[in-house]
């Protein structure tokens, strides 16, 4: 990985939450490979946290980590001011940190309902009200909330993901509202069936290859999709896209 001082992102700061693993982890190399500076947050994966991190600083990158919940307003507040102390400022927000169960509803118990809306929804809405203040001392920003395709299809085996990332999505035309007076872009991704390290062995088993077979394109796509389409929306090759979701799913939930 090269980072470069005259990519689509130079001279921005970025923070991902979930930065570790998967997609965020891609999100956070490739953002940095295009010249942002990176402030990612984890909850359990130390080590790869600071393997990524690494991995930036070594390419000639500038990133920064620590542990942040994103159900704690506290831990995201100061995830925010260790950024701007180290960065200066915050010129982009992906809101990238989720979690996934499933069972059916039937099966579903509080607990889990609070657990999944709480990380996929509440974080979300307490990242983006407490970014509003930075972006808007500075005139602008951008926010990325990514979503699921599960959000559009209503998957059944997923009854409390599927709710929270449809939340998502109109919360991410609400905040879009707020921003607009403020030049704040606001907008969410919903990758479908992406492969990552946590999802392969999965997609190459015949359960797997069926459901693959229900999108449009018969394959599933690849965290650098994910990735191009929040690089559109977070670079400057845009300015007028915003309250909007883009499905990254090979058409699933057209199948």
């Amino acid at each position: 990985m090269n980072t470069s001082s005259t990519g689509r992102l130079a001279g921005k700061v970025a923070v991902i939450t979930g930065g570790s693993r998967g997609i965020g982890r891609a999100l956070a190399l490739g953002f940095a490979k295009e010249g942002a500076a990176v402030f990612f947050c984890y909850v359990g994966a130390a080590q790869a946290a600071a393997e990524v991190a690494a991995e930036i600083e070594a390419a000639g990158g500038r990133a920064g980590c620590m542990r942040a919940d994103v159900v704690n307003r506290a831990e995201v507040r100061a995830l925010f001011a260790a950024t701007v102390e180290k960065f200066g400022r915050i010129d982009i927000l992906i809101n990238n940190a989720g979690i996934n169960q499933r069972c059916f509803f039937e099966e579903l118990t509080d607990e889990d309902w609070d657990r999944v809306l709480g990380v996929n929804l509440k974080g979300p809405f307490i990242a983006s009200q407490e970014v509003f203040p930075y972006m808007k001392r500075q005139g602008g920003g951008r926010i990325v909330n990514i979503s699921s395709v599960a959000g559009q299809y209503h998957g059944p085996k997923t009854v409390h993901y599927a709710v929270s990332k449809a939340g998502l999505n109109s919360l991410t035309k609400v905040v879009a509202r707020y921003g607009a007076p403020h030049n704040i872009i606001v907008n969410a991704v919903a990758p479908g069936l992406i492969r990552t390290d946590q999802t392969a062995d999965e997609f190459d088993s015949p359960a797997g290859k069926a459901v693959i077979d229900l999108t449009l394109l018969k394959k599933p796509g690849q965290t650098g999709d994910v990735l191009a389409a929040c690089l559109l929306l977070c670079s400057e090759e845009q300015s007028y896209i915003t309250g909007q979701v883009i499905s990254v799913s090979g058409g699933a939930y057209l199948g």
